[in-house]
């Protein structure tokens, strides 16, 4: 499943969630812990990675870890630009993942 061969990435609504919610929870997490000091965003990298090792004994090869990270990035990307409910912060310099941080005012479902 490679984005750059034409093939569209599709998931169900209920995977999106299941997802989006993971992720959010644990960034939730992330950021009351490190609430004190300066470290209390994720990069959008690190997200990725953490989210990927949640799941990697549902993963059967490399392909279909190579899908799951695109499938991630785009539900983040969705979280981003169309949902509002992630914010990114920096990364602007090229190459440089973004951090991440949830909307204050968004309450997980």
């Amino acid at each position: 499943m490679d984005a750059e061969d034409g093939e569209q990435l599709r998931i169900t609504f209920e995977d999106y969630k299941k997802i989006s919610n993971m992720l959010i929870f644990h960034m939730r997490e992330f950021e009351e812990k490190n609430k004190d000091n300066e470290e209390g965003a994720l990069r959008k990298k690190e997200l990725v990675d953490w989210y990927i090792t949640q799941i990697e004994e549902e993963i059967e090869g490399e392909q279909e870890m190579i899908a799951k990270m695109n499938i991630t990035e785009k539900v983040i990307e969705r979280l981003v630009k169309v949902d509002n409910v992630l914010l990114e912060i920096g990364g602007g310099e090229e190459g440089d993942s973004p951090y991440l941080v949830v909307h204050p005012n968004y309450i997980v479902e």
